[in-house]
């Protein structure tokens, strides 16, 4: 049986609503097909704790304002931190914004914060349209991909460091630093024991799943080190799980066992794509990740699908050749 949606968190994007004593969701809008990023408002005596920034574009910074004053708090003067759950545009986008607004300190995992500034800070396009190529996209198309998805994008002026395990203030007590790794190496997601609560950013979230990709700038085996995490985090004590995109739910253990079912799943069908013949990570992310997809979509697909494909070495289970361009074919 599939993990049902909570009938918390219902409201349109754009709008905010209480989804725990003290906690309200805003949906901000993103300018992508995922249509909105969940972010959290939790009330405490020493002021508002922010978790993720969203997307910095006009119509989230509304969609900020008009949530926070719903909540009843004020943004320039009520927030006492920003917790930004890892680097990607849709998270840390609008935590220069936010601290512009509010002076509040903006928090990250210790490693992501040297991360996200060499990534946004003065980007390379380069090392992404060369790692696209090998894995068999056509030049051009990598090289429109690579002129969207390296861009800039300006940070916060300071940023401070949480390491795992660390226990943030939040509301009358505090939340655990949980390192999350998969969807970006150095993710964080936290984890309020006393009130059984997760927030999930991109870790979990019910109706997709996060993207698992291998990236120029990955840490090896992505989607082994995802799989793992999700093993040693099905038994936190979570009644609520509060995702970065998609509904609220309350089976974590529930939702832990679809997705790693999903990727077993996955890997089948990866691993069928070769056996016939070798084939590039484009080659089978084309079978894979079939319709009519954005050139940037594109990029997405082939990322994933070179996570599976090296899990899928790293079992024994498919061998890559080397040479211009890698070819992967079953073992």
């Amino acid at each position: 049986m599939s993990v049902a949606p909570s009938t918390l968190g219902a409201q349109p994007v754009g709008g905010a609503a209480r989804v725990a004593e003290g906690v309200w969701q805003v949906k901000l809008p993103v300018p992508f097909p995922l249509g909105f990023v969940s972010v959290y408002l939790v009330a405490g005596d020493d002021g508002w704790t922010v978790i993720d920034a969203g997307y910095d574009y006009p119509p989230a910074r509304e969609a900020w304002e008009a949530g926070a004053r719903a909540a009843g708090c004020d943004l320039s003067r009520d927030v006492s931190k920003v917790v930004v759950t890892h680097f990607h545009p849709d998270h840390i986008g609008a935590a220069r914004w936010l601290q512009e607004v509010s002076a509040a300190p903006v928090f990250m995992m210790e490693q992501e914060i040297p991360f996200a500034r060499g990534l946004w800070g003065s980007p390379d396009a380069e090392p992404f349209v060369a790692m696209l190529v090998r894995h068999g996209m056509p030049r051009d198309m990598a090289e429109d991909a690579a002129g969207v998805m390296r861009a800039g994008l300006p940070l916060a002026e300071e940023i401070s460091p949480l390491s795992p395990g660390e226990k943030v203030p939040m509301g009358e007590g505090a939340a655990r630093v949980v390192h999350a790794p998969g969807h970006a190496d150095h993710q964080l997601v936290l984890h309020d024991e006393a009130r059984g609560i997760l927030y999930a950013a991109d870790h979990l979230m019910l109706g997709i799943t996060p993207n698992v990709g291998v990236w120029p700038e990955s840490e090896p085996h992505p989607l082994s080190r995802y799989l793992g995490s999700l093993h040693e985090m099905r038994d936190l004590r979570a009644d609520l799980v509060l995702p970065g995109h998609g509904p609220v739910f309350h089976d974590l253990a529930g939702r832990a066992a679809e997705i790693t079912a999903h990727h077993a799943e996955r890997l089948g069908a990866m691993r069928a794509a070769v056996e016939a013949e070798p084939r590039t990570a484009y080659e089978v992310s084309r079978m894979l990740f079939r319709g009519a997809l954005t050139r940037q979509q594109r990029s997405f697909a082939l990322a994933e699908t070179l996570a599976h494909l090296d899990q899928l070495v790293l079992e024994g289970r498919v061998g890559a050749r080397e040479g211009g361009v890698v070819t992967y074919e079953a073992a």
